[in-house]
């Protein structure tokens, strides 16, 4: 039986730090008055709540270029803000002629060489991450000038990707055919390769101390930032009868070439574990300003190396909302070709918004909600008490993106763009069922929630039991229902700056439910905090898990990857502690006792910082979970198990654990409250005394399978939880 509460054995494995006296601190607030009063009011540009709060101390990527500079005060140094690319000597990073015809690629031991000085920076503490974007933003504008064509390239293999995520398509290569393959390049044995890994504690760096003793009868090409990408991508393509020894051949060829830097940062993209220490929002931050200072060269005209220094280019946008266009554009539509080829096509932010919009048959980032604690919080938060709101039953299944296209092909996307068509094959059937005539083409943001034989609603749970594909229609072990609440694109029309009212018009006015299959969520609009509790009792009573609360007519935009004021969710259990659960990543265990002793004991759990782009630890659990479930979590961490704390986690010496997990899982959790603590780290960016804020009485929930690091729970988030204990 699973552990509810604290009075069990697994208690014994959280540790002591965990139960504080809450501590009075001062904290600094996230924003000024002057701040708040702006986040409240209407944004001139659509998803202008989208772009990312950046603190006091760390500058946006943008504001480091922002410096007047002479055309003598020009530098060909990389990690300069006075860097300009025409200066930057080339030629060496080009690939000698090859049968008599140019390579149209820079040589990769250019970025490997990129990425090498990056985690050299990295390692020197205080404004490195500064330093950092730098070097990252100067080198797309070397690519922008020299060679446009190796931009996407370059930007797919710093993400760690090798196609737009919502393909699925993964590369596909474990670690042991990485060791035969290092192996046979090298000519060591495994044991020998192993042991050397066991020094070094990454398999990268192993790679890089090697070299290549096989002699060659013919000279093989040299890696190029494209042909990297394309040998990735043949990789995964590989299936069938001796796949493993094909793919193993290639990465063989690629080793065998590789110069200096380069095999390291090879085997670590083949491992899925890069690791260059910021993410996706900051690279495109770098990808915006680089395409801003450095104009790529088109049919007509010749590239600039930077707009600062030469004053025949005409401006038509700042700086600030080109990076504002560029985030917003790959939110809209999550393609790196699409998006970036734009930009090469000479878009300025105003163009590449016009060309970004959504699209059928390619997710959007969904909207997201803030949690509240209370109805007065409500109220609040929506605008006062005569504004007119609507409450919608929060249902407890899986949240799904559905696409129609025009071909009439349906597909189904989870909230991290996974293709979910073979898990839900009974879906895509139901729905054709109650699309109505005049429907063409759709996007539909729905809820997929267990049903048993008599329509009523099961627990999230029971979704589980159901296989992740190749699930066969007509054996169907959990029947399920699907719940639309709103829709974003109708027959030819984007929706999202429409209001909710006219937005869940259309909506209704475009499907036929029917029971079991197909039902539009419930809702009811109301102007009452009495309104709001006696629908949060329905919503009860009909196996729900309380109240999605949106604002109607007024601020009531859809607006992708956003979390606002606009939605809210209000949770049954508010009155009984903290209202919401969180959703934490594991990123490190402790070895088990006692009937433990073959699995982890506890783990060490963390919030996401997106402005620092690191994890933070926020607490340390052994509570929550049965043997079955230790035992399942204990097998599928083994490939996440790394030899030392990654870089961009941020724990204190005081809480070390046995293993490290590089950041992949999602568990949502809960707990008794929050507490200051010198122990976790947690928004300790908002604290005046630089200590974190830890969960008290942590208790593992499930396993968030529909959700990636990036989408746990933030340090703010973590921060308001916090100060509404006082606000009761």
């Amino acid at each position: 039986m699973p552990t509810d509460g604290l009075n069990d054995e697994n208690n014994m494995f959280s540790d002591s730090s965990d139960v504080e006296v809450v501590e009075e601190v001062n904290v600094k607030r996230p924003y000024s008055e002057v701040e708040q009063e702006s986040k409240a009011q209407d944004k001139k540009v659509f998803l202008k709540s989208t772009v990312r709060r950046t603190g006091d101390d760390e500058p946006s990527v943008g504001s480091l270029f922002n410096i007047h500079i002479a055309k003598k005060d020009s530098i060909d140094d990389i990690t300069s803000p006075r860097f300009d690319p025409s200066l930057f000597d080339i030629k060496p990073h080009f690939p000698s002629t090859m049968c008599g015809k140019p390579n149209d690629s820079i040589l990769f031991s250019f970025l490997s060489s990129v990425l090498q000085k990056s985690d050299d920076i990295f390692c020197t503490g205080k404004g490195s991450r500064k330093s950092v974007l730098t070097l990252l933003s100067n080198f797309f504008r070397v690519l922008i000038y020299h060679n446009p064509s190796d931009v996407i390239p370059a930007i797919y293999i710093l993400l760690n990707r090798i196609y737009p995520d919502y393909e699925n398509i993964e590369i596909g290569v474990g670690d042991h055919l990485i060791l035969k393959s290092m192996s046979e390049a090298y000519s060591k044995s495994e044991q020998n390769i192993k042991s050397m890994l066991k020094k070094h504690e990454d398999l990268g760096i192993v790679a890089g101390l090697s070299s290549c003793t096989s002699q060659l009868l013919v000279k093989l090409p040299d890696n190029t930032i494209s042909g990297i990408l394309k040998q990735f991508r043949t990789i995964s393509s590989i299936t069938g009868k001796n796949s493993s020894n094909h793919k193993k051949d290639i990465i063989k060829k690629m080793l065998i070439t590789a110069k200096k830097e380069e095999a390291k940062y090879i085997i670590r993209f083949l491992q899925q574990k890069l690791r260059i220490g910021i993410g996706i929002n900051t690279i495109f931050q770098c990808v915006a300003d680089a395409f801003y200072l450095t104009k790529v060269g088109t049919e007509g005209s010749e590239p600039v190396g930077d707009v600062r220094t030469n004053k025949s280019v005409e401006l038509n946008d700042t700086l600030e909302e080109m990076e504002f266009a560029v985030r917003t554009a790959i939110t809209l539509v999550p393609n790196i070709d699409k998006v970036v080829g734009h930009l090469l096509n000479g878009d300025d932010s105003t163009q590449l918004l016009e060309h970004c919009k959504i699209t059928p048959g390619i997710p959007v980032r969904p909207m997201l909600a803030k949690p509240v604690n209370t109805t007065d919080e409500i109220v609040q938060s929506v605008g006062g008490e005569n504004v007119l709101f609507t409450c919608e039953y929060k249902y407890d299944g899986e949240r799904v993106q559905l696409h129609l296209l025009n071909d009439r092909t349906i597909k189904l996307f989870s909230r991290n763009m996974e293709n979910l068509c073979p898990k839900y094959p009974d879906v895509v059937a139901n729905f054709k069922k109650c699309i109505k005539d005049d429907l063409k083409e759709c996007i539909i943001d729905c809820e997929v929630v267990p049903m048993d034989n008599e329509n009523k609603i099961l627990s999230f749970q029971c979704l589980s039991t159901r296989k992740r594909k190749d699930v066969d229609i007509n054996n169907i072990s959990v029947r399920v229902c699907l719940f639309p609440f709103d829709i974003l694109y109708l027959n030819g029309e984007t929706l999202v700056t429409m209001p909710l009212s006219k937005r869940r018009e259309l909506l209704h006015s475009s499907l036929n439910p029917q029971t079991g299959l197909l039902s539009f969520a419930k809702y009811k609009n109301v102007y009452s905090l009495e309104d709001i509790d006696d629908f949060l009792k329905m919503a009860v009573q009909e196996s729900c898990e309380g109240l999605m609360i949106k604002t109607l007519d007024d601020k009531a935009t859809y607006e992708p990857q956003a979390r606002s004021n606009k939605w809210l969710k209000f949770k049954k259990d508010y009155i009984t502690g903290m209202s919401d659960s969180v959703d934490l990543v594991p990123i490190g265990a402790f070895y088990g006792k006692g009937k433990r002793t073959n699995v982890y004991g506890s783990f060490l759990l963390a919030v996401y910082d997106p402005i620092q782009e690191i994890y933070q630890g926020v607490c340390k659990t052994g509570t929550g979970f049965n043997d079955q479930t230790l035992k399942e979590l204990h097998d599928s961490l083994q490939n996440n198990v790394v030899n030392s704390k990654p870089s961009n986690y941020e724990v204190s010496d005081k809480m070390v654990p046995d293993v490290w997990f590089s950041p992949e899982k999602v568990w949502e959790c809960k707990c008794a409250d929050l507490s200051i603590s010198p122990v976790y780290t947690a928004a300790n960016r908002l604290t005046t005394n630089e200590k974190g804020i830890g969960l008290r009485f942590p208790r593992f929930l499930r396993v968030r399978d529909d959700k990636k690091p990036e989408d746990a729970t933030t340090s703010d988030e973590i921060f308001d939880m916090y100060l509404k204990q006082f606000n009761k």
